[in-house]
């Protein structure tokens, strides 16, 4: 899944929380499960040898990732 998407779908999901919305456990498995990949493939690709611009964007991805982890895994501890 795209970053931006991946994004996209996890502020969604924490905006319908935050409504009231009973959220599905199942649901919350999956974008976590989503999350952890895609930390690990940035992980990944940072170990290799890259311009500093491209490693620098990968980093904040990667920051903004573990950020929104953080938050599905506090969303599932509220419910």
């Amino acid at each position: 899944m795209k970053f931006s998407r991946l994004i996209e779908k996890a502020e969604k999901f924490a905006a319908r929380v935050k409504q009231g919305r009973q959220m599905k456990p199942e649901k919350l498995a999956e974008l976590q499960s989503i999350l952890g990949d895609k930390i690990a493939r940035y992980e990944a690709r940072l170990e290799d040898d890259m311009t500093e611009q491209k490693r620098s964007k990968l980093e904040t991805r990667l920051k903004v990732v573990r950020a929104q982890l953080q938050k599905s895994q506090q969303l599932g501890e509220t419910s």
